[in-house]
């Protein structure tokens, strides 16, 4: 068997063994995790990639030969072996730091979230800011590509992931389409029809870069005609993966909050509710609140001002919540979007609105 190497990366796992078996094993399950290895047939090869790996894997094979290298000791290190290994790997397997000793296939699943932990790392998962509309047409959607492009902007956002650092989910399969909005729509990648069925363990990596983007803002949007709502389970999955790679989640909700949408909110740091300064928005808005007041304590409030409406201060007193920011009616955005500028391409509103949002719900989202 000739072994081979990939780059030196530090995320990238090690694979350390000589027996085609084992090779043909953890390569399947590399590839289920999104994760590229680099596989050594002897420890003489594995030495200068074993401190920087961000997973060492270790053929029962090579498990003598490993422990009698004595290569500094390190966390993070698997042996894997038949269902039935010989009781001489436990204690081989402990000699080397090895964590476990996993037995394929009957461990097939606890290697693979392994393998993606090595590549996506296991720390803290990423906030998620939600963005809700209190009612038609209050310009949710707007904002909520604003907070997120305006974050990938940012400086405090560091890309600690070679790739997009903000995620931008668009959870509203009747909306407008947020990629519409960013004018991206024709841009190839993944929509949610592609993800359906998706459930159990998904590679954040893998998804980051499969997405349409837009500078270093990676958008999850919906195609055009008919939608079929994403099934719980492929929310979850899908937004566990995100908060793995991503530095921030801006997430679109729409009203009604269904099984999907209360998975996100579930799951959110924090909420911004956007409602018109009306009467008829308040009163829609305040059925929103109540449903959200039931999944998020840390509810803000942007508000939607025209002329002669009412006080933002009265409207946040009324809903009780807290006024985050205020954003105006500007034909200068309208415009820019429907020349498919986005929602930055000129000093309006709801780009100030965004940066208040930012800076307001900045300590809360670890910025």
């Amino acid at each position: 068997m000739v072994a081979y190497t990939g780059s030196a990366g530090p995320v990238r796992p090690l694979l350390v063994t000589a027996s085609e078996q084992r090779l043909e094993s953890v390569l399947r399950l590399c590839a289920a995790a999104g994760v590229e290895p680099n596989v050594c047939a002897d420890v003489g090869a594995a030495r200068q990639l074993w401190p920087r790996a961000g997973l060492v894997v270790i053929g029962d094979d090579a498990l003598d030969e490993v422990a009698s290298a004595a290569l500094e000791r390190r966390a993070d290190v698997v042996v894997i072996a038949d269902e039935s290994p010989d009781p001489q790997v436990w204690g081989v397997a402990l000699a080397v730091g090895a964590d476990r000793v996993l037995a394929l296939p009957r461990d097939d699943s606890t290697l693979c979230d392994a393998l993606a932990d090595g590549v996506e790392g296991a720390g803290q998962d990423a906030p998620v800011l939600a963005v809700v509309g209190g009612c038609g047409g209050a310009g949710a959607s707007s904002l909520a590509a604003a907070v997120a492009m305006t974050a990938t902007r940012d400086r405090s956002v560091t890309d600690r992931h070679g790739g997009a650092s903000v995620l931008l989910v668009d959870a509203d399969p009747w909306g407008g389409g947020l990629d519409v909005l960013l004018g991206v729509e024709a841009t190839p990648g993944l929509r949610w029809s592609d993800l359906t069925g998706t459930h159990g363990r998904l590679s954040g990596a893998a998804l980051s870069r499969s997405l349409p983007r837009v500078d270093d803002l990676a958008v999850l949007a919906w195609d055009r005609g008919a939608i079929e709502p994403a099934a719980p389970e492929t929310v979850r999955a899908v937004l566990a993966a995100g908060r793995r790679v991503h530095d921030l989640v801006v997430a679109d909700l729409p009203r009604h909050l269904d099984t999907p949408v209360e998975e996100i909110l579930a799951r959110a740091t924090s909420v911004v509710l956007v409602v018109p300064d009306d009467v008829r928005a308040v009163g829609a808005a305040s059925g929103v609140a109540e449903g959200l007041a039931g999944w998020a304590s840390n509810v803000g409030l942007v508000v939607r001002r025209r002329r002669r409406g009412l006080p933002p201060e009265l409207v946040a007193d009324t809903l009780g919540m807290p006024l985050v920011a205020t954003v105006d009616d500007d034909p200068r955005f309208r415009l820019a979007v429907e020349e498919g500028l986005g929602p930055l391409a000129r000093r309006t509103s709801v780009r100030r609105a965004a940066r208040e949002v930012l800076d307001v719900l900045g300590p809360e989202l670890g910025r």
